[in-house]
C-alpha cells in the first residue's frame, strides 16, 4: 500500500515551489494530534492520502513505524491486501507526554 501511495506520489504534477523539510518529529506530532481527535481507528490510507510531498511520506511512515516501536499505536490488517489501519494503545498519551524522549528523529 505505501509503495501505491508513493508510486502516486510521483506521478502527480508538481510546482516546483521551494518546499520546507518535514522530520519525522513533526509527523510525530501530526500524528499525535490526529490520533487524539479519533475515537475509532483510521485508516493508514488516509493518514497518508494528505501528504503532499515525497519526503513527507517518508517522514510520515518512519513517523507511524517509530510510534509503532514506541507501543504508542498499533497498525492492524485483518486480511492480506485488506486496508490497515491505525489506532492508539492505552499508553498513548504517557508515550506522548513522557516517551517522545525516547523517540528517533535522526533519519537521513
Amino acid at each position: 500500500m505505501f509503495r501505491d501511495i508513493l508510486e502516486r506520489a510521483r506521478n502527480r504534477p508538481v510546482i516546483n515551489v521551494e518546499e520546507d523539510s518535514v522530520t519525522v518529529g513533526q509527523m510525530i506530532q501530526f500524528l499525535s494530534r490526529r490520533l487524539t481527535m479519533e475515537d475509532k481507528p483510521v485508516a493508514l490510507r488516509r493518514l497518508l492520502s494528505h501528504t503532499r510531498s515525497e519526503r513527507a511520506l517518508i517522514a510520515m511512515f518512519l513517523a507511524l513505524l517509530e510510534l509503532v516501536r514506541l507501543q504508542a499505536i498499533l497498525l492492524r490488517q485483518d486480511r492480506a491486501f485488506s486496508e490497515i489501519s491505525s489506532r492508539s494503545t492505552p499508553g498513548f498519551e504517557s508515550v506522548m507526554n513522557d516517551g517522545l524522549a525516547n523517540a528517533r528523529d535522526d533519519w537521513r
